[in-house]
């Protein structure tokens, strides 16, 4: 990186920001939130700085007020050094908890006031709007520079000022000596803060704290600030209709002038502005003329913030616009009429006039094939404002009519068209506006339809992270905004945007019937809303289904669980009639393509598909205690396969384990984490599959001892050992681990082959899962602390180990790793992140390599590098068959290996299994570029030679190990199995 870069203020970044040396992560209190009106937090009791003064590097430690920070030398060190650092909070009393009185208040108003908008007359509604938008708009680096009385800053912000203003509360100082590069141009979105802000506090307060440039990363995990912060805005609307349709006695209420809340560094350190004194209501303008009308917003006593007045319009806009539409809902009106006839304005109602015909509104769309996972809605939203005078009347009126389309699977939206009208300014080109914001609210930001982390949700930006070493990466450089620049199709400050998200939560209600009444309008919240239409806190961010209180609702719920056990141990299940093949082009690319991401995670591939045969088409045999089992037919062929399958018989079978003709299947079909699967990853892998090409292709017939070929009996065994609940996610962890575990538990099904099972074939549970097991005649490691590898696995290993194939103090993925490793090269890097992420939890790994590993790895080498004296004939045998790829003698060579044997966690194990399978069978790397692979010997030694061998390396390599005890036994018997066994490396 050179020292100077171009910004997206056209000027040049600061050799200080451009090359940060030090990074920080905040530590956060265990609960803090914003309830609407107040601040709250845990308070900071205890800090035991000796925590962390054992690990490698410099860690220092910031701390003002509740804030907690950690620098060290790099990324890794300081989130390793805030994994370590030991904390005592004290719990903050009666606000901003989940579970506490305010937050339980707050939920209690909005069920009281969404029943009431039940009630007609009158119509009653409260439309909110977030404290933060969304975490940010991709991730990347925020720097700060506090130095000799300036602050500089390099900073992804949308709202500068705001940003400024906290900034300036922070370090006193003024405007002219606060620096921010990389934020966008004034009211460039309009639409709100970001997390941006949070991070950039952050940075701030560890540069100010130690006097030098401080970096931090802000990815997905400061969603959690968005989640804490909550909601700024609140809006309420009620109004009597006439029995003519006339609205009348309408009442609109804000509860604050101001949308802005302050950094939450800036609470956490106590610089945050008090409490805002409220005085009287001031009036407010509204386009339309009704009968007993009253307009206000609660003032504030210190003067409305200049900076918000742009967002205060759209949020009006949005509320206003909303509740107009319900209103024509729920009167049976049509929504541009009813505005129409309340609106005493000539010019605007030229301009919606004008804007229907252009749209056709109310014609009827032209018929078109439109596939079942698409839903289509359109929507109109107005609004009027002041000129640069602040004249009224003679201010610009703006009138839009979207379109847009939504995946019913996915959740996710599309702008599909738009048509916007405004009678005074510059000439708005409507296609460019399109276009930007379809990039704002499909793209990389946003705001509008923006991505919220989720669990079940594929790729939210992170793919472009990059590394998080120790230096900055390309993806720091700005995008260049200057002169000649078409990173956006058309500034959006060009056009009024104060009917811009009203318009587009019209279109959404009117293509699922839902009403979100806040936004951002996400997919994981759309999707969620599409499954439980019922909820009445759908619109809510974090809403969920009310519950019952009391003993009616126990005995409800214990009468459910009931029939259910009751229902999966009926041994005797249904058939489910068969359909018509669906067609391949039935459903949507997007949904085809996320399937084809959940089945690369699943690796259905690499268990239903034969050695030589065609893909998923099934006939692999698998060996277990009770006999042998084949691989079924997954593709859409209609004789053989899952051709005429429903989604309902699909599901059912992935869910349940139980086929569409009403048979048991075998748990060797890991149906019993596939349970775990969400609706629209399931949904989407079943539009995949039925997408791919039919193959007709008969399984064998299964080979199993009795009494296990009796599939009835598989009805006692779910009912003992299969929970078919969807993955629930973890309050208490990270959206990272969520997510990780989703995978881990679900798709990727780790536990089928890390975990041992009982004498019924279930796994074990407690401190038995992930404590490895043996599959397909080899061992797969244990995934928890019992791990025995000779240098502790730390997450970043992990993640080149799942990513890349290859570790370099672990060596390369082989055996039945190796194809796992292969379709986890499909996933998006996020997902890869996530699972080593879930994995180093679960061993109590570190997040990187520290030099006493380092030292560590350097000392095993060192004593490998001469073999046990009494061992001539293993020796000879290594010498000429192994040496010249796993001894650096020197010599360059192609086919070296990556890591030495001393490394190798084989070698280590309380079994001989892998090293011996690795000699018989050869190691296969492809999906590692770079890395040969290693050939078979079987046909080359003995069964005498290979167990020589194995010993051998064991005892030089692992020399601390005890040798392995009867080793020619397990040879003839893993020869044996070979032979009987494809490979399953074809």
């Amino acid at each position: 990186m050179s020292d100077r870069q171009p910004t997206a203020a056209g000027a040049e970044l600061p050799k200080a920001l451009a090359s940060p040396e030090r990074f920080g992560v905040v530590v956060r209190p265990p609960h803090y939130a914003w309830d609407g009106e107040h601040f709250a937090s845990d308070h900071l009791v205890a800090i035991e700085r000796d925590s962390v003064a054992g690990l490698p590097g410099r860690i220092e430690v910031v701390v003002e007020g509740d804030f907690v920070a950690v620098v060290a030398d790099s990324l890794t060190a300081a989130q390793d050094a805030a994994r370590n650092l030991r904390l005592e909070w004290r719990t903050a009393s009666g606000k901003g908890h989940d579970g506490s009185p305010a937050m339980v208040a707050e939920t209690a108003r909005e069920l009281a006031n969404e029943a009431s908008s039940r009630a007609l007359p009158p119509h009653r509604h409260d439309y909110g709007w977030p404290s933060r938008l969304r975490w940010g708009d991709i991730p990347g680096w925020v720097v700060a520079d506090c130095s000799d009385h300036c602050l500089t800053l390099w900073v992804q912000t949308l709202t500068p000022e705001a940003l400024s203003q906290d900034l300036m509360a922070l370090t006193g100082l003024p405007a002219e000596r606060i620096t921010l590069y990389g934020a966008s141009p004034a009211r460039a979105s309009g639409l709100g803060r970001h997390c941006g802000d949070d991070a950039a506090m952050d940075a701030a307060l560890m540069s100010r704290h130690l006097g030098y440039p401080v970096a931090v990363w802000l990815d997905a995990a400061y969603d959690r600030d968005r989640r804490a912060l909550g909601q700024a805005q609140r809006i309420t609307l009620n109004a009597n209709v006439a029995k003519s349709g006339e609205i009348t006695d309408y009442h609109y209420h804000q509860e604050h002038a101001s949308g802005n809340i302050a950094a939450v560094g800036l609470w956490l350190c106590g610089k945050a502005p008090g409490r805002r004194i409220m005085t009287d209501d001031r009036a407010l303008f509204s386009p339309y003329a009704f009968r007993k009308a009253h307009h206000a917003e609660r003032r504030d006593a210190q003067g409305a913030d200049p900076h918000s007045e742009g967002l205060a319009e759209i949020q009006q806009a949005f509320a206003r616009e909303s509740f107009l539409d319900e209103v024509a809902r729920d009167t049976g009106q049509d929504p541009l009429a009813l505005r129409l006839r309340h609106l005493d304005d000539a010019r605007g109602t030229e301009l919606i006039s004008s804007v229907s015909r252009r749209a056709r509104w109310g014609e009827p769309p032209s018929p078109t094939i439109t596939p079942p996972d698409r839903l289509h809605g359109r929507g109109f939203a107005y609004a009027q404002l002041p000129d640069r005078h602040q004249r009224i009347p003679e201010g610009v009126r703006s009138a839009w009519i979207a379109d847009v389309e939504v995946n019913r699977v996915t959740g996710e939206v599309a702008l599909t068209r738009l048509v916007v009208g405004q009678d005074a300014g510059p000439e708005v080109d409507t296609s460019r506006l399109q276009q930007t914001l379809q990039a704002r609210v499909l793209g990389s930001a946003r705001p509008l339809l923006g991505h919220t982390p989720a669990f079940d949700e594929w790729g939210d930006g992170s793919e472009s992270s990059g590394s998080h070493g120790g230096a900055l990466m390309e993806t720091t450089t700005p995008p260049e905004t200057g002169a000649g620049s078409t990173s956006l199709p058309m500034p959006l400050h060009e056009a009024d945007l104060s009917p811009g998200v009203a318009v587009i939560a019209n279109a959404l209600f009117d293509a699922t019937g839902v009403r979100f009444r806040q936004p951002p309008f996400t997919a994981s919240r759309v999707r969620r809303a599409l499954q439980d239409p019922g909820n009445p806190l759908q619109g809510a961010d974090n809403g969920g289904p009310a519950r019952r209180s009391g003993r009616r609702w126990l005995k409800v719920a214990a009468l459910t669980a009931v029939a259910s056990t009751a229902a999966m141990a009926w041994p005797w299940k249904g058939a489910i009639a068969p359909i018509q093949r669906p067609a391949a082009n039935l459903y949507s690319a997007e949904t085809i393509e996320r399937g084809r991401l959940v089945a690369a995670a699943g690796d259905c591939a690499a268990c239903h598909t034969a050695e030589g045969g065609r893909e998923n088409a099934g006939g692999r045999a698998f060996e277990t205690p009770f006999g042998t089992l084949y691989s079924t037919n997954l593709t859409p062929d209609e004789g053989t396969g899952i051709g005429r399958w429903s989604y309902a018989a699909f599901e059912r079978a992935m869910r349940h384990g139980i086929g569409r003709d009403g048979r048991h299947l075998y748990p060797a079909f890991p149906y019993t984490a596939f349970a775990k699967i969400s609706d629209a990853d399931m949904q989407a892998l079943y539009a995949y599959l039925m997408a791919q090409p039919a193959v007709s292709a008969e399984a064998p017939a299964n080979a199993l001892s009795f009494p296990f070929n009796m599939r009835p009996l598989l009805a006692g065994w779910n009912a003992l050992y299969h929970d078919p609940r969807p993955f629930e996610p973890s309050p208490t962890q990270s959206d990272l681990y969520n997510r990780g575990a989703y995978l881990a538990e679900g798709l990727g099904h780790c536990s089928a082959c890390h975990t041992p099972r009982n004498a019924m074939g279930a796994e074990r549970r407690g401190e038995h899962a992930l404590a490895g097991a043996m599959v397909d005649g080899w061992e797969a490691p244990p995934l928890n602390q019992l791990s025995r590898s000779p240098i502790p696995w730390s997450e970043a290993a992990l993640y080149d180990y799942l990513r890349h194939g290859g570790s370099s103090l672990h060596g390369v993925a082989s055996g039945p790793m190796a194809p796992v490793v292969a379709g986890l090269g499909e996933l998006p890097e996020y997902d890869v992140r996530a699972l080593a992420h879930y994995v180093a939890v679960q061993m109590g790994a570190p997040a990187g390599d520290s030099d006493a590993i380092s030292a560590e790895a350097s000392a095993l080498l060192a004593a490998a590098r001469s073999g046990p004296s009494d061992m001539e004939e293993g020796e000879r045998l290594f010498e000429g068959a192994c040496a010249a790829c796993h001894l650096d003698t020197g010599t360059p060579s192609f086919s070296s290996a990556k890591t030495s044997l001393a490394l190798n966690t084989n070698l280590y194990s309380e079994h001989p299994d892998n090293v011996i399978q690795s000699i018989l069978s050869g190691t296969h790397a492809e999906h590692v570029p770079g890395v040969g692979n290693m050939p078979s010997f079987a046909d080359s030694f003995s069964d005498s030679q290979v167990a020589t061998l194995t010993a051998y390396l064991r005892a030089r390599f692992a020399p601390d190990q005890a040798p392995w005890q009867d080793i020619a036994s397990r040879v003839a018997t893993i020869r044996q199995y070979n032979n009987n066994t494809p490979s399953p490396h074809p």
